[in-house]
């Protein structure tokens, strides 16, 4: 079997700095395999919210969406500022 990299991640934690991720996205990755592989991950942390928090997967959605929203908002507003 064959394995191949879609996203490869590192977190450099320092004394005294917030811990800072490297996201690393090989040039030969095709666009529906990162997005199948960033949905697949929402799906799962989905899940895992609704199960930990005694609530309907739809109600986690909801609150998930929410949330992305928000943060890739804010993450839009600071790479502007």
């Amino acid at each position: 079997m064959k394995t191949k990299n879609i996203v490869t991640a590192n977190e450099l934690i320092k004394s005294g700095i917030d811990p800072q991720i490297n996201i690393n996205v090989p040039r030969d990755v095709e666009t529906n395999e990162l997005e199948f592989v960033i949905i697949r991950l929402l799906y799962f942390m989905t899940s895992n919210y609704a199960e930990v928090n005694k609530i309907s997967f739809e109600e986690a959605l909801d609150q998930y969406g929410k949330a992305v929203i928000t943060q890739i908002g804010v993450m839009h507003d600071v790479s502007e500022g």
